[in-house]
């Protein structure tokens, strides 16, 4: 191979890793500006109301999520709880028995910031993590919502790796950390109900209805660049509520793009790729 033909494959190298390393496609995710953990139940041994919201978003979640080797829920903000009703604890414990998943729980500043050092190192490998979010008992106080806001980068790494997160809440308490998620993106305070599903919300949570996610007041909405995450529930007057991607959601650098839909590199890095076997191939016939 001549030497311009060594310049040629370099230089599209060096863009394909400028294609690759402008986004980041992430596990799934999805986020809310409710307290379903408070208006939802237990009877019968059937989840109700925002429980049943919470389990269907958990097993979509699972389901999506592309993590090398990840098992059970980390639950970020409460301790674990049997309560039937109004916990959010209890909530995930419920959702966990009903989804035959192994749930864990780490209530405390001290212990949100113990748990994102086990991740780092490898102690510990949920599969998805559930922000419980604020406006029920037994969820997020400010202390913790500091820790998780000073993790950040950790649960932006988490959901590139392939991790999955559902987050609750309004407010730097539940939200401190989102702009390092999603840069671009917007969480602010205002709500009112009914919440109404969209025709992605529905799709996203079988079986949900309009009612189980207005079972309670909204607090906050989300807009902004919501990158490649789309909008599952708006409010009374328009606004996001409840946005959500699923596996290889587009995260970081590049806000606008869409889902990739061609594995993991994107559509962008694979023309590239075709590109550079295209011009070297080109290259070898004029050799």
């Amino acid at each position: 191979m001549g030497n311009i033909s060594r310049k040629v494959l370099v230089g599209l190298v060096v863009l394909a890793g400028l294609v690759m390393g402008s986004l980041t496609y992430a596990g799934p995710l999805i986020l809310g500006g409710d307290d379903l953990t408070d208006h939802g139940s237990r009877v019968g041994g059937v989840n109700l109301l925002g429980w049943k919201y919470i389990e269907n978003a958990t097993g979509g979640i699972l389901a999506g999520v592309t993590r090398p080797g990840a098992t059970g829920i980390a639950v970020l903000g409460a301790t674990d709880s049997t309560a039937t009703s109004g916990n959010a604890g209890a909530a995930m414990h419920w959702v966990g028995v009903t989804l035959g998943k192994t749930v864990t729980y780490h209530d405390g500043a001290a212990a949100i910031t113990t748990f994102f050092a086990n991740l780092a190192s490898g102690a510990i490998n949920p599969k998805m993590l559930h922000i419980v979010g604020t406006g029920a008992a037994n969820d997020l106080v400010a202390a913790e919502g500091v820790a998780l806001t000073a993790n950040a980068a950790a649960i932006a790494a988490f959901v590139a790796s392939g991790g999955g997160v559902l987050a609750h809440g309004s407010g730097t308490t539940a939200y401190g950390w989102l702009s390092v998620l999603i840069p671009g993106l917007i969480e602010s305070s205002g709500c009112s109900t009914p919440v109404t599903l969209t025709t992605a919300g529905v799709a996203a949570f079988p079986g949900v209805s309009n009612a189980d996610v207005s079972a309670g007041p909204c607090h906050s909405s989300f807009s902004g660049s919501l990158g490649s995450l789309s909008v599952l529930a708006t409010d009374g007057t328009g606004r996001n509520v409840i946005i959500g991607g699923g596996a290889n959601a587009v995260i970081g650098g590049s806000p606008a793009e869409p889902v990739p839909t061609v594995g993991v590199w994107g559509t962008g890095t694979l023309l590239v790729l075709l590109m550079m076997m295209g011009l070297l191939g080109v290259r070898k016939r004029r050799i």
